[in-house]
């Protein structure tokens, strides 16, 4: 079996995503190097002195840059709080808005998420999609202790802080060398979920230090075949071999350059098919089917999770309120009724708790008179799945 139906048979409602900075950029989020030199000038606007920075930055040797200027900050009475507060740009870590990563991470058979990323993109999606987590922040022991005991189930657990909580934040040598090696809680969850759950990454690079704590945490507390941990890594396809070996993690390759990660989603994307899949019909057709027909089944698929997650069962016309809203993009209300009531004999009352379920989830908007399509990747699947019925209906009205 290839490495994406291995990961489908092992995740389950157990599985812990260990969400990256990665994850975070197509919402716009800066890099670490990029976050630094924000630091950088906001120390320098207040008369700090950069010169350390700048000489560690040309090494990057970012942790140590970071604590450079933090060092300054301190000398002027300011802190990284004071950054993240005052600093303009910093308003993007609230203000960000989820991407098409997010809606697939949502979509994956689990929500215990691990993320030292401080922006509010996956509370956001989960909030988005009708099913708001437990946020657990670093040091919070009552709450860090109900992961250890699994008392929690769908939850994120921010171990480098929060940019709702910036003065807890995790940013420089010192705060990020105390987390490692010092006895903490937050250092003891992360060991007991590595050695207890399946791991997988998604949006941490090989150098991410975060990733290469976890991955030598590996070697100093079992062998690496009574592992589960699992990496999307870009470009990685040489070091497989060497990694499941040496630390027990299975990467998963995808292919890239820049700032171009259209293959992680894809394979993203191919994971939750297979999860998706359980008796096997649509991977048999993916051999034989176009390239456009891959995608659409795909889509479906990620559709028909999104309206699992409140009902159990797919609703026949949840999709088709979906498809028919989509295909013509805005539809007035009284048109919409129309077609429902009067052509396909549902009750009204019916028509409008589907319609508001679809607004709670995101997945419609409306306006007093109208109702528009939201998320536009499930609205296109809807859309082609109602295009034949539409178009009778059309040349119906038509010749009256």
């Amino acid at each position: 079996m290839e490495e994406i139906e291995q990961l489908a048979a092992k995740m389950d409602r157990n599985t812990v995503l260990f969400i990256g900075s990665g994850a975070s950029s197509p919402a716009g989020l800066p890099s670490w190097w990029e976050l630094i030199n924000w630091l950088k000038d906001y120390t320098s606007s207040l008369g700090g002195d950069i010169d350390a920075a700048n000489l560690y930055l040309k090494k990057s040797q970012l942790i140590y840059a970071t604590s450079a200027l933090t060092s300054e900050l301190n000398k002027i009475e300011k802190s990284l709080a004071d950054f993240f507060n005052e600093e303009p740009k910093c308003e993007i870590f609230t203000s960000a808005t989820p991407k098409e990563i997010h809606q697939l991470i949502a979509q994956l058979p689990t929500s215990s998420i691990i993320t030292p990323n401080y922006d509010l993109l996956l509370e956001k999606i989960f909030i988005e999609i009708g099913k708001p987590m437990e946020v657990v922040y670093k040091g919070d022991n009552d709450r860090i202790n109900s992961i250890l005991r699994d008392a929690f189930k769908d939850y994120i657990y921010k171990y480098h802080g929060c940019i709702t909580k910036p003065a807890d934040i995790i940013f420089d040598f010192k705060q990020y060398n105390a987390v490692i090696h010092t006895p903490n809680i937050d250092k003891e969850c992360l060991r007991t979920l590595i050695q207890t759950k399946t791991i997988v990454f998604i949006g941490a690079g090989l150098e991410d230090p975060d990733f290469n704590h976890i991955r030598d945490c590996l070697n100093e507390i079992a062998t690496p075949k009574n592992m589960e941990l699992w990496a999307f890594m870009r470009n990685c396809e040489p070091i497989k071999e060497h990694y499941k070996e040496e630390f027990g993690i299975n990467l998963i390759s995808y292919a890239g350059q820049g700032d171009d990660h259209s293959d992680l989603l894809t394979k993203l994307k191919d994971l939750i098919l297979r999860l998706n899949d359980e008796d096997g019909k649509i991977l048999d057709a993916l051999d034989i089917a176009s390239p456009l027909e891959v995608e659409r089944i795909k889509v479906k698929g990620l559709l028909r999770n999104t309206l699992l997650q409140a009902n159990e069962e797919v609703m026949p016309l949840d999709e088709a309120i979906i498809g028919f809203i989509a295909f013509f993009d805005t539809v007035e209300k009284n048109t919409f009724f129309q077609y429902f009531h009067d052509r396909k004999g549902y009750q009204v009352g019916e028509i409008s708790n589907r319609i508001e379920y679809l607004i709670q989830n995101k997945l419609i908007k409306a306006t007093e008179n109208y109702l528009m399509p939201m998320n536009g990747c499930f609205s296109q699947e809807a859309a082609e799945q109602m295009e034949e019925e539409i178009l009778d209906y059309l040349m119906e009205q038509e010749n009256g």
